[in-house]
Order: structure tokens, then C-alpha cells, then sequence
């Protein structure tokens, strides 16, 4: 007879903790997703506040946990990730889930993580497993999915092209690194097959939806704290396991499986 699924709660809406979701969803697992704002994810989902005093009692008994949580626009990464977390997540270790995994941005400048850092070492010590991330590639998050979902609307925005190269790694592929990192232990950084500029995400964005944006210095700057992070990833050396993990998608390869109206071979982009 065969084990009976663990039950998965994601904490974090967001690029990665949705990923993750759907990847778990799809594969028969029991989802919840725990976030401060609701989102389009499989299975149940609860409002929930990260690193507040707010009542855990709801959650499946010895369930894997997954955390990736991220700053919202504006609010102070300290806020998020600062001593508040760690805290937390003793206290998330009290009622023993089976696994608890960390996920957070690459880097260990504490000036680009905002504080990750410092959780990062107190979860390792605790028998966390963490994991690290570059920018990740995923419809309506970050530049690049902000930009494809405008794109995909027909509209063509001003974007400022003055971004640091990264290795940049689609989301899909992330929430298959942290689903079958699941119960270890350790502290790995991971990332994308290519360093990634904003001219070839542009190129390829322009390809995919027939429409292009407006390159312009007017266009939306990103905040201090996001590209000193895409700084600290510039140089990170390629780290992936491919038999652990599978194969990654290239820039060009998560650009043709986004969702949307294709341009018609031949026809002109604007």
C-alpha cells in the first residue's frame, strides 16, 4: 500500500509560492496557500500574515511547509525578513510539519537581501533547508513578467533598459527545485541556465506577442533594493542539478510557453 500524500502549505502568493502550488496541485497533492493578498492557486487559500502572532490552528497536521515570502512594493525588507521571521519560524517548527523549506533571494550582501541572510543562517541552523533564487521568470512578477503581460494585453510600455544582466531562472523550473528539496536540510544557491539582459528579454517578449515596447530612459526605474539584488546575481556561477532538478528553460523556451495570442508567421510586430 502506498503512502498517503503529505499535505503542502505555501507560504507566499507570489512568483514562486504560486509555481509551487500549481506544480504540487498538479501532481495530486493537497494544497494550501497562505498569503496577505489572494491570488489565482489550486487547492484552499487563507489570509494569512507572515512572522504575526496570528493563529496557526488551521493548518493539516504534519504537513510539508513552504516558505517564500517577498517584500511588496514599498515595504521595508526588514519588515519581511528581520529577526520577526526567525522567530516565526520557531515557532512554526513547534507544531513539527514534516519539512519546512526557506526560499529567498540569492546573494549574501545584506545590503541586496534585506535581511534574508541573517533568517537564512538561523533556519539553517534549526535544520531549514534554504534555498536561494536569482530573478525568476514568471507572468505578471517582476520586469520581465510585468512587461510580457502588457505586452500580452496589446499595450506597449516605456521600459528602461538599464538593468543588470542575471541568471535569470523560470519560475516553473524553481518550484520543481524546491518540491523535490523537500524534507533535506543545507543551504543551496540556484540558478538559471544564461545571464539574461533586458535587451534580449525584450527581443524575444516582442517576438512571442507581435507587439514592442518603447525603450526609454522616462521608463520605470527599479528600486534601490531590487537592483542592488540583480547586481549581487550578476556573477553568481552556474548552479543547478540537473539530475536532481531536470533540464531548465531558457529565456527563449519560457517566452514561447506564456500564455496569450500569438503573432501569425510573417505579419509585421509594431
Amino acid at each position: 500500500m502506498s503512502r498517503p500524500v503529505r499535505p503542502l502549505v505555501v507560504f507566499g502568493g507570489g512568483a514562486l509560492g504560486g509555481a509551487v502550488a500549481r506544480l504540487a496541485a498538479g501532481r495530486g497533492v493537497p494544497v494550501v496557500v497562505a498569503s496577505r493578498r489572494m491570488g489565482e492557486h489550486p487547492g484552499w487559500w487563507r489570509r494569512y500574515d507572515v512572522a504575526s502572532a496570528e493563529p496557526l490552528g488551521w493548518m493539516p497536521p504534519q504537513p510539508d511547509i513552504v516558505v517564500a515570502i517577498s517584500p511588496a512594493p514599498g515595504e521595508r525588507p526588514e519588515a519581511v525578513w528581520g529577526e520577526r521571521l526567525s522567530r516565526w519560524l520557531d515557532r512554526v517548527r513547534g507544531l513539527r510539519p514534516a519539512s519546512i523549506l526557506l526560499a529567498g533571494p540569492a546573494g549574501s550582501s545584506a545590503a541586496a537581501t534585506g535581511g534574508f541572510e541573517e533568517v537564512a543562517r538561523h533556519g539553517a541552523r534549526a535544520g531549514i533547508a534554504v534555498l536561494r533564487f536569482p530573478a525568476l521568470l514568471a507572468m505578471e512578477h517582476h520586469w520581465a513578467g510585468e512587461l510580457a503581460s502588457a505586452l500580452r494585453a496589446g499595450r506597449s510600455p516605456r521600459v528602461s533598459l538599464a538593468l543588470p544582466a542575471t541568471r535569470a531562472l523560470a519560475a516553473d523550473d524553481a518550484a520543481r527545485a524546491v518540491l523535490a528539496s523537500l524534507g533535506g536540510e543545507g543551504d543551496d544557491t540556484l540558478t538559471g541556465p544564461e545571464r539574461v539582459t533586458p535587451e534580449a528579454v525584450v527581443a524575444v517578449l516582442t517576438e512571442r506577442f507581435g507587439v514592442a515596447p518603447t525603450p526609454s530612459i522616462f521608463g520605470r526605474r527599479l528600486p534601490a533594493l531590487t537592483r542592488a539584488r540583480l547586481e549581487a546575481q550578476a556573477e553568481l556561477p552556474d548552479r543547478w542539478d540537473a539530475e536532481r532538478f531536470g533540464p531548465r528553460l531558457s529565456l527563449r523556451e519560457w517566452a514561447d510557453r506564456l500564455p496569450g495570442p500569438r503573432r501569425r508567421r510573417g505579419s509585421p510586430s509594431n
